[in-house]
């Protein structure tokens, strides 16, 4: 699986994706007379990482492509040599976790999109989860994060499972005012602890960093899938709602 994430010719599966929620082309004639610049036709494609990671590096708020990626789904529009193949507009990163769980699964820790897309991504996640179920992954795991007031719905909307919120936590570290992710103080430094960081850079100002906590969304591919989430106590609990959303329906 993990030859997926890292293949330098993608296999890939054209797909034509309508406006708003079609994944089978109503509504594509409505997008190209409107004029849209989104093409209105997307192709799908496993293993592009390096168009993937640029999107990240475009597009996501961490600007950070993640690590360990075991399969990676990308959308593009028309394009290349025959036509299918053109600049890559989202993306859907399944890795491993870089918490420990005590049964193997993938993480979706990565899902992106250009501004101009307009198609809801639920149809590349789809795309994607297809793809790991065949391959063997029988369970994956996702995580909200409430620092940037996020709370899933894009998990919601493609009917995954919701476990709750996990407890605020360390996630990186302030160095002289500036946040450097847990991982990326691993890879520099070889250590996210702020004591042992503070001895190797001596004189900087270094505090940790903590999250708001994060909304954990988990969807099983399988009966064993079920089985797994099940062994790890994964709970299937009413979906968490935005501020404001609450706010409207009160008002």
């Amino acid at each position: 699986m993990a030859r997926d994430g890292r293949r330098s010719v993608a296999r890939h599966v054209a797909l034509r994706v309508g406006h708003p929620v079609s994944p089978v082309g109503r509504g594509d004639a409505r997008d190209l007379a409107r004029g849209d610049t989104m093409s209105a036709v997307l192709h799908f494609r496993i293993g592009d990482v390096d168009a993937a990671n640029l999107l990240v590096k475009a597009h996501h708020y961490s600007a950070r492509p993640p690590a360990n990626v075991q399969v990676v789904g990308t959308w593009h529009e028309d394009g290349g040599l025959f036509g299918d193949y053109g600049v890559a507009v989202a993306a859907c990163f399944l890795c491993i976790p870089p918490t420990r769980w005590s049964e193997p699964l993938l993480e979706l820790s990565r899902l992106v999109r250009a501004p101009r897309v307009t198609q809801p991504l639920t149809g590349l996640i789809a795309s994607t989860m297809r793809h790991a179920a065949a391959g063997g992954t029988d369970l994956v795991v996702s995580f909200a994060d409430r620092t940037q007031s996020h709370h899933g719905g894009i998990y919601q909307a493609a009917s995954w499972r919701y476990d709750g919120c996990r407890e605020k936590r360390m996630d990186g570290l302030v160095i002289d005012g500036t946040f450097h992710a847990g991982r990326s103080c691993n890879s520099a430094w070889g250590t996210q602890s702020p004591e042992k960081l503070q001895r190797i850079l001596p004189g900087r100002r270094i505090e940790p960093h903590f999250d708001e906590g994060k909304h954990l969304y988990w969807r099983a591919l399988s009966r064993k899938g079920y089985a797994k989430a099940a062994r790890l106590g994964l709970k299937h609990v009413a979906y968490p709602k935005p501020a404001r959303i609450n706010e409207l329906v009160a008002a």
